[in-house]
């Protein structure tokens, strides 16, 4: 199973790599986008809205880490049910599916390279915010910061192989996507903190497990606490792990049971 994986990771780097423009391309915007938030950030003084204070003050600092995990939340949402697309399209969904190995596995297998490559661009967010435009990670504490990372992409893989199963079932919906993560973006705090939102929606917020991530990782990344300080999201986020992920795999499963049944797999 490990040389299974290994080889559909070097698939897939493979074909990425072989398009160098676009791969250095993006990874020259990403740094360029940084760039855009580090003057957004120079409106704000230092320390002048105390809603960023439990991060140290710092708008670009805290935008910068939203920024970046939003970045692998965007791979776990999108990556799996644009596999099922792709398969669609190109009529090879069927013949995948006959395969010895189970669809599940392969959906997995295939988003390696898109969740390593997320995580490349997580460390380059990082590197960048801290060299060029003086985010301060000194004391940040990396092994609460990997564990939160970890949670975060496993919750939001079950909600993006549930998405999958809509895909499967309905061939499009990329708009209902779109507009759920902007909802998601909006209320979970990514460009700023939910408490100047409205209670209501401060409490819509705590449903969704990006909200419990971007708030564990700042304070990692950005005040330095550790696994024992950060148990109570830890555990918020292990429970939204288990649960998404345990009805994404059931929905998907269903999903491709029904497909069969129907013979509507070879439909686009």
């Amino acid at each position: 199973m490990t040389g299974l994986a290994w080889a559909f990771f070097r698939r897939d780097a493979a074909i990425a790599l072989s398009y160098r423009s676009a791969f250095i391309a993006g990874l020259i915007g990403n740094v360029l986008l940084l760039g855009i938030f580090y003057y957004i950030g120079q409106l704000i003084a230092p320390g002048e809205n105390p809603a960023l204070k439990p991060y140290g003050g710092s708008y670009l600092a805290f935008m910068l880490v939203g920024l970046a995990l939003t970045d692998c939340v965007g791979v776990s949402l999108t990556t799996f049910g644009s596999q099922i697309r792709e398969g669609q399209l190109t009529g090879t969904l069927e013949a995948t599916l006959l395969s010895p190995v189970p669809l599940t596995l392969i959906l997995l297998f295939s988003s390696l390279w898109a969740y390593f490559f997320s995580a490349l661009r997580f460390l380059l967010y990082m590197i960048v915010g801290s060299a060029l435009y003086g985010v301060h990670l000194g004391q940040a504490d990396l092994p609460a910061a990997l564990v939160i990372f970890a949670l975060t992409v496993v919750s939001f893989a079950g909600i993006g192989i549930g998405w999958a199963s809509m895909i499967l079932l309905v061939k499009r919906g990329e708009t209902i996507l779109t507009t759920i993560s902007v909802i998601v973006i909006l209320v979970s705090g990514v460009v700023f903190p939910r408490t100047l939102m409205p209670g209501w929606v401060q409490q819509l917020a705590e449903l969704v497990p990006l909200t419990p991530a971007l708030e564990g990782m700042r304070l990692a990344l950005l005040r330095g606490d550790g696994l024992l300080e950060l148990s109570d999201t830890l555990l918020r986020l292990t429970m939204f792990a288990v649960v998404f992920l345990a009805l994404g795999l059931s929905t998907f499963t269903a999903a491709v049971a029904l497909s069969k049944r129907t013979g509507s797999l070879v439909e686009y």
